[in-house]
């Protein structure tokens, strides 16, 4: 049986997250980054956002996921962007850095498939004084119903949608201070128009995993369960601190 995450590996798409790559873009505009800055991007899929930080401001790019074949894909890209970025695999809540190397973390919509709490407690532990961590992530509002909730959950196979709120509280009790949480309605026409004008030029289908009726019926699911529930759906990008 084809999951989500199935689907997504299998359509190699870079950057699937909420509000795609033009959200990533503006989001990484608000940091500054220098060839001395050390960065991680933890479930980096594709590697696309990876290549970017590295292309763009030549720091030191560490990128882990825990799917070979996405890493398959990201080193793939990197050769192809001519960038240097040094993937890992391993899972996001026991990584085999040092504490106290990382200049920067970046998470895009990965946290709501993990036991959150954890993976920020191993971001909190590798990262440098004051260290900065950006995360892009669902929420749902708390007048959600129950239904609506268990379906996107199933979908997904998420263990959890928390609330902007809540979220904030994960944050701070792993460790975190807000400099800046905004929360995004789901992205619109608008807004998927936007990232029509940055194309993937390194996407990687895969072939033979799953059929691509599979792959298409998971995708469809989510994309109609999420235009269903949309008013009681949001994004956040939270920009947080080391306390």
């Amino acid at each position: 049986m084809t999951t989500y995450l199935d689907a997504v590996t299998a359509l190699g798409t870079g950057s699937l997250h909420p509000g795609g790559f033009y959200h990533t873009l503006n989001v990484l505009n608000q940091v500054s980054l220098s060839v001395e800055d050390i960065v991680l991007d933890i479930g980096c899929g594709t590697g696309r956002t990876a290549c970017h930080i590295a292309k763009s401001s030549g720091a030191y790019v560490f990128a882990l996921d825990n799917s070979k074949e996405m890493l398959e894909k990201a080193n793939y890209r990197a050769t192809q962007e001519g960038v240097q970025v040094q993937f890992v695999h391993c899972d996001a809540g026991e990584t085999p850095f040092k504490s106290k190397v990382i200049d920067l973390i970046l998470i895009e919509s990965v946290l709501i498939f993990l036991p959150a709490a954890t993976v920020l407690r191993e971001c909190n532990r590798i990262l440098k004084k004051e260290g900065i961590l950006i995360c892009i992530e669902m929420f749902a509002n708390k007048s959600i119903p129950r239904i609506a909730r268990e379906q996107i959950q199933a979908a997904c196979n998420l263990p959890q949608i928390p609330s902007f709120e809540e979220w904030l509280e994960v944050f701070h009790n792993s460790g975190f201070l807000p400099v800046k949480a905004h929360r995004n309605n789901f992205p619109g026409f608008f807004d998927n128009i936007r990232n029509i004008l940055h194309p993937d030029p390194y996407q990687v289908v895969s072939q033979g995993m799953s059929s691509n009726r599979e792959v298409s019926k998971v995708m469809y699911k989510y994309m109609r369960l999420i235009q269903t529930h949309k008013k009681y759906l949001g994004f956040g990008t939270f920009l947080m601190r080391k306390s």
